[in-house]
């Protein structure tokens, strides 16, 4: 048992070493990526009139412009705290797009991405 202990933080720090030497990194913006929906444009939530959201159920939740495919939306709220100890109502909303767009470069293509 002494044996495993002793090894376990040459395990630990061998894992950390090797992701990050192979760590994914961030690509820069390329032509394939889609193209959000326009400023100005108004990005809808569906939701109940009676809870204020204006175009109710129907609304089309997508903020990339040229999208047909299949939308996931979720609402989180919940009371968060900062480093003062000063509490907070942090709401947001989560989304995940998968399906079919024009890109950037005019080409039609297929991917999946998340608006957080």
């Amino acid at each position: 048992m002494p044996q495993s202990r002793a090894l376990r933080p040459l395990l630990l720090l061998a894992a950390l070493v090797t992701g990050t030497i192979h760590a994914p990194r961030a690509r820069a913006d390329t032509a394939s990526d889609p193209v959000p929906v326009l400023p100005g444009a108004t990005i809808l939530s569906p939701g109940p009139r009676a809870l204020g959201f204006r175009d109710g159920l129907a609304a089309d939740p997508s903020t990339i412009g040229n999208f047909r495919g299949l939308v996931a939306l979720a609402y989180m709220r919940g009371s968060v705290r900062d480093s003062s100890g000063r509490r907070w109502l942090m709401v947001n909303d989560l989304r995940l797009f998968q399906g079919d767009y024009v890109a950037a470069d005019g080409i039609q293509r297929q991917g999946t991405f998340a608006f957080v």
